[in-house]
Formats: structure tokens, C-alpha cells, sequence
């Protein structure tokens, strides 16, 4: 949708979540109309809930046009208040990227938020913190405890009006991985409730008023066809540990090495993008290795750095496990505990390395 602004123009996006193909989806459990006490216990628990997600508006760098002007662009998505401090739970994905961010209240009041840490590319997961004055929370649910076929709502932002919507389904499946952008998530749960672009960010809520997973994603296809009735969101007790740490501290516990980040900081090899770099004119790149992970930025000062991980290095092993699409590379760094060495096997040129990294947490978020 583009509209028009004084000084240029305006690129409105809705979370930029992109459609995914899952490997395997799980089938999706039978929609059924709710029993009168069920329903009256989902509208309690949706009463409670519905007054702590806020819509996330994203102001992105502005893009000079051609012919002069430029193109001012913004993003939106749900968040979910979850402190009394002001703590906002919301995809990576929607503030990626950001030059600022506002938290909207169903009331319209605009509020600045800033970005206290985020877990990408490990989960689609970024803590943001606002004013609190007068906000509502909620609260973390068991997301282990749902049974396939429980009503569950999907509670996100309205987005042009900033009022709230909501809609209804049932936990469908537990999917243990699900594959997007190079990454595998882990510990997603599915639900039938019709989610949309926008509603990245969200809270998957229970019918005693607890969120039991973070709305992240939308499968629009598998193997080419169209399918229905398949939206994956993260579970709450594999999110609540990293934010009550960072509600906490202000930092996330989980350590990095300051290459992990998908195309920010590598770029997953395939052998389609192995043959494109070979043939990109004068400047032709042959690599002589068809999985692994391009190093494209080394953080400043990581322990990637200081261990001489180099721009234009492939990891093609970590630990001796091979990188590929069943093991991405950023899955193996997420498994290696703080202060214990990985050996990242490295094809640099024609040499091939054991550079060694120790992981440590590393405060901020990428710039």
C-alpha cells in the first residue's frame, strides 16, 4: 500500500513475514464450535489479554528515488506487553532494520520503544521497552501443557485502527522444527486460527488467559500448492526463559561468535548461489565448496574476530558436524554453552582451516 506524504512518499508494509514452505506440515485439526462454558471462558481469557497487545510501527531508512524525492518506508506488526516495566515482546522480523520504532495503543496514543534485545536468528524473537505508564501485561502460559484440538485464540494488532482483532482456531500440532530463512526454528506450534500479514507478533492465548506462543509465521504453499488453516508461532517455554533474562538484565543470556546472523552476517550456500556468484560478470566469485556458510561481516571486536574468521571464509563444518540445509550453520552455534571452544572448519581460497571460536555473550543488538 503507498500513499502519499509531504517531502515523498510512504512504502507501508504489514510484518514483511515471508511465505514459507514447510518440509512436512502437520495436519490441521478439525475447527469445531465451542461448548457455551467454552465459550464463555475464551471470552474471559480474551478480555484479559486483549488489553496488553499494542501494534508495532517501524520507521525503515528512507530510500532516495530516482528523479530526486525519497521513499519514506514503514513496517507494522503486533507486540505483547509483558512487564510492568514496559517490556514489549515482538518478532524480529517486524523491527528489522528499524532507524525507530513506536509502540501504538488501541487508543491511538503513540509511544517511542527501543530495542532491548533480540535472539535472531536462534528465534524470531526481539524485546522491545516503552513507557509503562498505564499499560497492561500478560503472562507466559505451559505451552507444553496444550491438548491437539484446544480452542486457542490469536489476539494481534487491527493495524489501521490500531484497534484489536481476534480470532479463533485450535493448537492443530506440535512441530518440533520448522525451516525458515536458512534457520531451523524450534519448538513451533501450529494452529489453524487465521493469521495474516500484520499479525506477526501476536499472542496465541489459551482459555485461561495465557499466552502460549508468539505469532510468527503464515505457510501460504507446500510443494507448490496452495494450503490452509497452517500459521506457526513460537511456544512460550521456549521464549520464556530468554525474555524473563532480559526483563531481568537487560541482555540475552544466550551467547554468540558474531557470524551467525543470516544474511547479515553470512549467507547460506547453495549450489544455485554458487553458480551465480561464479558468473557475476568481472567480479565472479568460484567457490569450491556448494553447502556451507558465507561469511559476509564479521561483528567488530566478536570472538570471530579475535579468533580471524575473515569476510569471504565458508564454514563448512562446526564440531565436525557438516553445514547443511539439515544442519544450518546457525543451529550449531546455538548449541555451543558459553565459554567452551567450537571448532569452525573453514575453506578459505584453496586452504582449508580450523580457525577455534569461544561463544560469550555478547550485549546490544546489531546495528
Amino acid at each position: 500500500m503507498v500513499g502519499g506524504l509531504a517531502g515523498g512518499l510512504v512504502a507501508l508494509q504489514f510484518d514483511d513475514d515471508p511465505e514459507v514452505e514447510p518440509a512436512a506440515p502437520a495436519v490441521a485439526a478439525p475447527t469445531r464450535a465451542l461448548t457455551p462454558s467454552e465459550g464463555d471462558r475464551m471470552r474471559e481469557a480474551i478480555d484479559r489479554v486483549l488489553p496488553a497487545v499494542v501494534t508495532i510501527v517501524v520507521d525503515l531508512p528512507s530510500e532516495p528515488q530516482d528523479g530526486g524525492g525519497v521513499l519514506e518506508r514503514q513496517n507494522f506488526g503486533s507486540g505483547i506487553v509483558v512487564s510492568a516495566d514496559g517490556h514489549v515482546v515482538t518478532n524480529f522480523h517486524v523491527i528489522d532494520g528499524a532507524a525507530a520504532i513506536s509502540v501504538v495503543l488501541a487508543t491511538g496514543e503513540r509511544r517511542p520503544a527501543v530495542i532491548v534485545a533480540d535472539d535472531s536468528p536462534f528465534t524470531d524473537l526481539a524485546v522491545l521497552i516503552t513507557d509503562p505508564a498505564g499499560l497492561r501485561t500478560a503472562s507466559f502460559g505451559d505451552s507444553d501443557g496444550l491438548d491437539l484440538g484446544e480452542p486457542l485464540a490469536a489476539i494481534s494488532s487491527g493495524v489501521v485502527t490500531f484497534e484489536n482483532q481476534v480470532k479463533l482456531g485450535v493448537f492443530s500440532a506440535r512441530q518440533t522444527t520448522f525451516p525458515r530463512d536458512g534457520v531451523l526454528l524450534l519448538d513451533m506450534l501450529q494452529t489453524d486460527a487465521p493469521v495474516n500479514n500484520g499479525d506477526s507478533g501476536g499472542a496465541l492465548v489459551d482459555s485461561t488467559g495465557q499466552v502460549v506462543g508468539l505469532l510468527t509465521t503464515v505457510v501460504r504453499e507446500s510443494a507448490g500448492r496452495p494450503v490452509d488453516g497452517i500459521a506457526i508461532a513460537h511456544s512460550s517455554n521456549s521464549l520464556r526463559p530468554i525474555v524473563e533474562a532480559v526483563v531481568a538484565t537487560g541482555v540475552n543470556p544466550r551467547p554468540r561468535i558474531g557470524i551467525e546472523r543470516v544474511n547479515a552476517q553470512h549467507v547460506v550456500l547453495s549450489p544455485e548461489l554458487v553458480e551465480a556468484l561464479a558468473a557475476d560478470g568481472d567480479d565472479g566469485v568460484a567457490l569450491p565448496v556448494s553447502d556451507g556458510a558465507l561469511i559476509v561481516n564479521v561483528d567488530p571486536g566478536s570472538p570471530a574476530e579475535r579468533a580471524g574468521v575473515r569476510p569471504g571464509d565458508v564454514v563448512v563444518g562446526v564440531d565436525g558436524v557438516a553445514v547443511d540445509a539439515d544442519s544450518p550453520f546457525a543451529n550449531l552455534v546455538a548449541l555451543a554453552p558459553a565459554g567452551e571452544e567450537l571448532d569452525l572448519f573453514v575453506v578459505r581460497g584453496d586452504e582449508q582451516l580450523v580457525i577455534s571460536v569461544v561463544p560469550q555473550l555478547i550485549a546490544g543488538v546489531p546495528s
